[in-house]
């Protein structure tokens, strides 16, 4: 397989004079120029989890940046949580599983993190000799949590949601609307509304409660990297940004997409991925397809992922007597998506929350498919 020019392993340069934005405003960095800082750099990554075990799209850009990082020169190592230690190499990236519960949700997250934190100050001192000239980059809320708890002078974070200014991470409300964290809009959340009636309290209690810790915890990164401009808008309207650096680095695309020429796919064949959940837009989806398949005999949507409404949709599916016209096919391990998207002709990403960055969109845009974007 032909590897495209820009992804071929580079050697290590030296960067030019590098600037960042140190105001609200966009960064006048370039994403080469944040990767590339001088030469021979030493990067930690901090990742609750990591491939082949993955949620999202974040642990899939997490890889392909290490990767990319290995690839020009640099030595990188990630850490993320496992069944047991183990020490292996994923795609020429070395990769320490530790079994430490970073991806719990504890009613007291500080105490979590700080928990975490303690057991992985060994860990990390035995890798970069107590700091020295290592970055440790966070890639994830968690980790970024415990990060802010060991104090490390070059710490870096990815903000990939929105976990800093939300206790729910995608800042929507039941109907759509933007959350405050305030106590009136936590209450019309739809992860509150999705719990239990007895677990209700609990978690209204658990987002009110450590949504401080997180914006003090965060404000404590001098640099932060955005996804998307419009994520970075969205946590400034509430969260001052002044004295930070700040750059965006959109979501990478596997060098696979690339290297094999565009297909047409199965005509009406439509596919959504990510996860199946009300602020990912499935549900109104689903009451549109009902309209399509009626206009549309060939029409057939695939939707790939796992999420915590599968069973209600799958059941609305049942109800609408869609169930000829919809596949749930679950999850789908992230290196053998490529051959889903070639299925299609259509890609839709019918987000309703504020999309950091939608990689479904790129993924189906690298694919030549023809996307549909909320």
């Amino acid at each position: 397989m032909s590897v495209p020019r820009t992804f071929r392993p580079q050697p290590p340069r030296r960067n030019p004079r590098h600037k960042t934005s140190t105001t609200s405003g966009e960064s006048t960095a370039t994403p080469e120029e944040m990767l590339v800082l001088f030469e021979g750099m030493k990067i930690l990554f901090l990742s609750a989890l990591y491939p082949p075990n993955t949620k999202g799209g974040g642990e899939v850009s997490t890889h392909l940046i290490a990767r990319g990082l290995v690839n020009r020169g640099h030595r990188v190592k990630v850490i993320t949580s496992g069944e047991k230690r183990e020490e292996r190499v994923v795609d020429g990236v070395p990769v320490l599983r530790l079994p430490l519960p970073m991806m719990a949700k504890p009613l007291l997250e500080r105490r979590h993190a700080r928990k975490i934190a303690r057991a992985l100050k060994r860990e990390i001192g035995e890798i970069t000799g107590e700091g020295g000239s290592w970055i440790i980059h966070a890639h994830d809320f968690r980790s970024a949590l415990v990060l802010s708890e060991l104090g490390y002078k070059h710490a870096v974070a990815t903000v990939r949601d929105y976990a800093q200014i939300c206790g729910t991470t995608n800042a929507i409300l039941r109907n759509g609307g933007r959350c405050t964290c305030s106590w009136r809009d936590v209450v019309r959340t739809n992860r509150v509304k999705e719990a239990s009636w007895l677990r209700r309290p609990f978690r209204i209690w658990q987002y009110k409660y450590n949504i401080g810790y997180r914006r003090r915890a965060f404000r404590g990164f001098t640099h932060q990297i955005f996804i998307s401009a419009a994520q970075q808008k969205e946590i400034e309207c509430q969260q001052d940004l002044a004295g930070v650096k700040t750059v965006v680095i959109y979501n990478p695309v596997s060098e696979d997409y690339l290297a094999y020429p565009p297909v047409t796919g199965v005509q009406g064949t439509v596919i959504y991925v990510g996860r199946v959940e009300t602020y990912k837009g499935v549900g109104m989806l689903l009451e549109a397809w009902r309209q399509v398949a009626k206009d549309n005999p060939q029409a057939h949507l695939k939707i790939v992922g796992e999420g915590a409404q599968k069973e209600e949709y799958e059941k609305l599916v049942e109800n609408l007597g869609l169930q000829y016209r919809v596949t749930f096919t679950g999850r789908v391990p992230w290196d053998r998506m490529r051959p889903i998207y070639d299925e299609a002709s259509v890609v839709v990403a019918p987000h309703v929350w504020v999309e950091p960055f939608g990689r479904i969109v790129v993924e189906g845009m690298a694919r030549g498919k023809i996307v549909v974007a909320a």
